[in-house]
């Protein structure tokens, strides 16, 4: 166990202030870890405290409209984690009388939340032995007990020894400050691309050796999936960017009728009139995804949230 104490040893010195960790409700801690999905913590910092005050219940946000929910969340991006969070909180209401299931076996049916949600949740929520892994924790335990530097997950049977190792190192009744030490251990010390191992307090590493002796054949590169796009002054920007600029000129200009070409002129800076089928497959299936509602009339366009 003395990698669990070493690590919450460092925690005790080093750990963030945050403000989901001043004591969470249930409730809180799944709307942090919604949010603090695929968005840089200083952004979820200031639109945490901002949710939470225009819906401080569960009850509050399963009654909201999407439309009005949708529009609180502007500037996190992945627009669809709202309409999840919305989901799930109908469902709790609806089906658990608005109490979050303790269980990471009962969380992972609910709308929004995967593996690493329902263990996050159980951990954080519940201070449960249920381990949240993802691709920091999988790097520092890969790096520590193996000596390797692995981020994606491995075969079925190798997450599943690795599910064992993690849960077998929680301490007793420290399962959330523990997994709050790894979160803020792989933002801090032991980094993806340029892990800070020459004053790691993890002297038994195994990986530390190799690194510090070997950096560029011991430095695991992530693979980086090229994702589906349209070039943009000669650069490649993936889909989500420009469903991302569609949301927000909803959220802007709402039932405002604009010309399709001068929409699409807000949406992508070098837009011309190859774009427009492209463009119309976005809104569509933005559409069809209960984000938005538009009609079209000739060349006119108008739109609106859904309520």
């Amino acid at each position: 166990m003395s990698f669990s104490h070493t690590l919450l040893s460092w925690y005790k010195e080093h750990k963030r202030d945050l403000p989901w960790r001043y004591d969470p409700n249930p409730y809180e801690v799944v709307v942090s870890e919604i949010m603090l999905q695929q968005t840089q913590v200083s952004r979820v910092k200031i639109k945490y405290c901002e949710f939470l005050d225009a819906y401080p219940t569960i009850f509050d946000l399963a009654k909201a409209s999407s439309a009005d929910i949708i529009q609180i969340w502007s500037g996190m991006g992945y627009n669809r984690r709202a309409l999840m969070l919305h989901k799930f909180a109908q469902v709790v209401v609806k089906e658990h009388n608005g109490i979050i299931p303790q269980t990471p076996e009962e969380l992972i049916k609910l709308p929004g939340i995967g593996p690493y949600a329902a263990g996050s949740i159980a951990s954080f929520a519940y201070n449960l032995p249920a381990p949240a892994i993802d691709v920091n924790v999988r790097r520092i335990f890969h790096r520590f007990f193996d000596g390797r530097d692995q981020g994606k997950p491995g075969s079925k049977d190798a997450e599943k020894e690795l599910f064992a190792l993690v849960q077998k190192t929680i301490p007793d009744t420290k399962s959330s400050e523990f997994h709050n030490a790894l979160m803020d251990f792989g933002s801090l010390v032991c980094l993806r691309s340029s892990p800070i191992c020459q004053s790691c307090p993890m002297k038994e590493c195994s990986f530390r050796g190799k690194y510090l002796e070997h950096k560029s054949d011991a430095l695991f590169v992530m693979e980086k999936k090229k994702e589906p796009g349209r070039p943009e002054k000669g650069k490649h920007i993936p889909n989500r960017i420009f469903r991302g600029r569609i949301v927000e000129y909803v959220r802007q200009n709402k039932t405002k009728e604009i010309a399709f070409s001068d929409f699409g002129s807000v949406v992508k800076k070098d837009y011309t009139s190859k774009d427009q089928e492209w463009l119309l497959s976005l809104v569509e299936k933005l559409a069809g995804e209960g984000f938005i509602m538009y009609a079209r009339n000739k060349d006119l366009i108008t739109f609106d949230l859904v309520t």
